[in-house]
């Protein structure tokens, strides 16, 4: 199933169902699963990054 049909179920399922949405989006927090956005993996990655450099600028 490609992205696109699955976010297409997601809509009608919102459509019909109201609190599906935050359903899907507690679950996603429970889980801690992100969304497939690209953005939020670069969001993700960046933030490591920084935290990494915290860590070595502050044992210096």
């Amino acid at each position: 199933m490609s992205e696109k049909e699955r976010e297409s179920l997601k809509a009608k399922e919102q459509q019909k169902n109201p609190g599906g949405a935050l359903n899907s989006a507690a679950a996603q927090a429970h889980t801690g699963a992100p969304s497939s956005g690209c953005l939020i993996n670069i969001g993700s990655i960046v933030i490591i990054i920084v935290i990494i450099l915290l860590v070595r600028a502050c044992a210096n």
